[in-house]
């Protein structure tokens, strides 16, 4: 095997999924002694890390030179992105790494995607879009680690004197179409009232606050519901490592009705915080979730054009979701009413899901992202 060096280009700094894969995908490639270099760039959403060693080595990646010497092999962690020839003549190999929600891909992507050498994609749901997309170029899964120390159960609860003696369901997302947050809404406000002891607690980030809850509440009106609703705690924005890990560990089960995801890592922060999942039943998450450690919500596939014009959506779209022969899940409102009711119904079954879901994660690692990742590199240098 040649000598080389993986420039790692990701957004490593940032407090989003992208930016949580970037960090753990190239620190795990570096604890497998591959000589890493980091380009990071950002979407404006800084993260405050906490752990100071793994600031200090992200650091350290980031501030090392380029080799001069060694095979050079760009891994761009990031949503399809052009590279002109002056740029490309910079590696000698090129492997994009990304992730889709949907059946297939945008047509635009295409041409964009073939001009790499590789692909590396984090599920089977993602393998299965490229190639039905007409992808050529090798592809590589590569599936995401769950990170079992910073969220774990006996993290310190989040204090809401809104959830004392409450059965909490707990939703973490980005304030966008794909994740359905209408149909989460609803589903809460029809089957539960105040003279249940339930509490739903958002957090949700890409909009402001003011927007978000106008958005929420504007809806709420538009449904026609009152003041004898269930209550409804939203955080809004980034917020601290301390506080995210006790919203986990401050609820019985964790919901959230999407539409598609390529991971879905919220439902392992949840997962391996020991609770149970309440999620749609397709999409990239269904390679660890299961009917052991979650409740699966029915669905059917549609064209995101269908839900994007309905006068119910609440959040920000993206078209590029809506092209024709795409289709994501709708989760079906009833049985999402049902799963919720019967998981109110049944905290010890919850409590059971949630430590199975635990002992999952705690085989889900970081350690095998980062052999698969350096696996999928090397039969690229030797192709």
């Amino acid at each position: 095997m040649k000598d080389y060096q993986v420039i790692w280009r990701g957004p490593v700094l940032d407090a989003t999924g992208y930016g949580t894969a970037s960090r753990e995908y190239s620190l795990a490639l570096d604890r497998q002694g591959v000589d890493v270099k980091i380009e990071t760039y950002t979407w404006n959403f800084p993260f405050n890390m906490q752990d100071n060693d793994k600031k200090a080595r992200l650091q350290q990646l980031i501030e090392k030179p380029v080799s001069n010497d060694k095979t050079k092999i760009l891994v761009y962690h990031s949503p399809p992105a052009f590279m002109d020839k002056e740029e490309r003549n910079r590696f000698d190999h090129c492997m994009l790494n990304t992730v889709w929600e949907t059946n297939k891909i945008p047509e635009s992507w295409k041409p964009i995607i073939q001009a790499y050498d590789a692909v590396c994609v984090p599920c089977t749901h993602n393998i299965k879009a490229l190639k039905d997309s007409g992808v050529s170029v090798p592809l590589f899964l590569v599936p995401h680690g769950a990170d079992t120390k910073m969220f774990h159960p006996e993290n310190p609860k989040l204090s809401l004197r809104e959830a004392e003696r409450q059965f909490v369901f707990v939703s973490v997302f980005d304030f966008q179409h794909r994740k359905n947050p209408e149909t989460l809404l609803r589903a809460y406000w029809e089957e539960f009232t105040s003279d249940d002891c339930v509490l739903l607690v958002i957090k949700t980030y890409g909009s402001s606050r003011k927007e978000i809850r106008s958005a929420i509440m504007n809806y709420k009106r538009r449904l026609g519901f009152g003041e004898d609703t269930a209550p409804l705690y939203l955080k809004t924005g980034i917020c601290e490592e301390k506080q995210l890990k006790g919203i986990y560990t401050a609820g019985d089960a964790f919901v959230l009705p999407t539409r598609g995801e390529g991971v879905g890592l919220p439902f392992i922060e949840a997962l391996s915080s020991g609770l149970p999942v309440i999620a749609t039943g397709w999409g990239g998450q269904m390679n660890f979730l299961n009917e052991q450690n979650s409740f699966l919500i029915k669905y059917k596939l549609e064209n995101p054009a269908i839900s994007m014009s309905s006068e119910n959506k609440i959040s920000t779209t993206y078209h590029n979701f809506a092209e024709k022969g795409q289709v994501w899940a709708e989760a079906d409102l009833e049985h999402l009413k049902q799963q919720m009711r019967y998981a109110y119904k049944n905290p010890a079954l919850c409590k059971q899901k949630g430590e199975q879901g635990r002992q999952d994660m705690l085989r889900m690692t970081w350690e095998k992202a980062g052999i698969a990742m350096k696996q999928a590199i090397e039969k690229l240098i030797g192709n």
